[in-house]
């Protein structure tokens, strides 16, 4: 039997004879997928509480609140005689944003004069802002387009009439604008490999922690050549990268297939990213793991190199234009590659020539940190061979 498949045939053994080392790859995940899909299920954003103050109080302005609360994005929460409470509303998040209809509105909308509606939003919370923002300013459109017959008819003008050209924005890849669609499918692989890597630091404490004179390192890297040490490390790695990979299809299953969203590029190109992506940090957390030496800190430097990975990856909030750190600190991260991928062909169906070269990236970091695990993990595994200085002296 070859070292790769001993290693492999070693690791399943006890993970299934240790129930804790097998909750954390089985029950954690399924209980992360799980509460994800409780959490955004039918999450597209609906019925944002705002307040308006009406300072007109004419039939135009009625009107416009009329097509506020007609909005299926916005819901008129209260109604504030002055801008100064709707303030305080917004202060108290009980509102996310507040509409001020001006004083003459109808009057100077009737006469040609150029007016406003302002809408002043929660941008502490940035998406949530943004988009009660977006059901406001809808609903400024339809007032518009109810507008306009009356204006022509003050005007004495035609009904037909030359307009300039506007802009309509069209929203891509994500119309519903959903939660679910989003930030599930960007959540499940943010904490999947944050899991993943704490199980491989667990693994690999584990054999550190026998290391010494008659501990089990040497026995399990073999010959403790580079190539024996390489391929029992791989052999170790291969159980988590596949468990964590098939937890990342099931989720990618329930959301894709069962929930309807569909996979709008290549399912192998996304299944394939997802794979090089659990290989690569499972790569990761084992040199830090041989490196770090104790599990502790192992999983400290684990959480703290893969927690942020979301916040960084460029996908809520832009890196572009971020300080140079930010911008390193966003490109050192593989999650930033598969990121980008998952959107190209989860979300966008781009061509596999754009995504290709992510995989590639991916698959060049895990297998730089892993030729690092693997050498220090001969290093490690010839150390614990050698006889004690005092064992010498007595051969002699």
């Amino acid at each position: 039997m070859n070292a790769f498949a001993k290693s492999f045939r070693r690791e399943a053994a006890w993970l299934a004879h240790s129930r804790w080392d097998l909750a954390l790859v089985t029950l954690a995940p399924l209980v992360t997928l799980l509460v994800l899909a409780v959490l955004f299920l039918s999450s597209s954003p609906r019925t944002l509480p705002v307040a308006v103050v009406d300072a007109d109080h004419s039939a135009l302005s009625r009107q416009f609140v009329r097509n506020l609360r007609a909005s299926a994005q916005v819901e008129v929460r209260a109604e504030p005689t002055d801008l100064h409470a709707a303030q305080r509303l917004a202060r108290s998040t009980a509102v996310w944003a507040v509409v001020l209809v001006p004083q003459h509105l109808e009057r100077d909308a009737l006469a040609g004069r150029p007016t406003a509606i302002v809408a002043y939003r929660n941008a502490s919370f940035y998406s949530v802002g943004a988009l009660a923002s977006r059901g406001i300013g809808g609903a400024v459109d339809e007032l518009n387009r109810q507008l306009r017959p009356e204006q022509l008819r003050q005007h004495n003008l035609p009904a037909v009439r030359v307009e300039l050209p506007r802009v309509q924005a069209t929203v891509l890849f994500n119309p519903q604008l959903s939660y679910e669609w989003f930030l599930e499918a960007l959540l499940q692989p943010g904490i999947l490999h944050v899991l993943l890597s704490c199980a491989v630091a667990v693994a690999l404490g584990r054999e550190l922690a026998r290391e010494g004179p008659g501990g089990a390192l040497a026995e399990w890297t073999g010959d403790a050549t580079l190539g024996a040490a390489g391929a029992a490390l791989a052999g170790k790695l291969a159980p988590y990268v596949l468990v964590f990979t098939l937890w990342q299809m099931a989720g990618t299953a329930w959301l894709c297939g069962w929930r309807g969203w569909g996979v709008h590029g290549s399912v192998l190109l996304l299944v394939a990213g997802q794979f090089a992506l659990y290989a690569c940090y499972a790569a990761i957390a084992a040199l830090l793991a041989l490196l770090l030496r104790d599990t502790y800190t192992t999983l400290s430097a684990v959480a703290l190199y893969g927690g942020p990975a979301m916040t960084f990856s460029d996908a809520t909030l832009p890196v572009i234009g971020a300080p140079l750190f930010t911008q390193l600190w966003s490109h050192a991260l593989p999650f930033s590659a598969y990121v980008k991928l998952q959107m190209e062909q989860m979300f966008m169906g781009s061509p596999a020539a754009v995504s290709l070269p992510w995989i590639g990236l991916l698959g060049a970091v895990g297998l730089v940190f892993f030729a690092l695990a693997a050498l220090v993990l001969r290093r490690a595994a010839r150390r614990q061979a050698a006889p004690a200085p005092g064992e010498a002296v007595q051969a002699c």
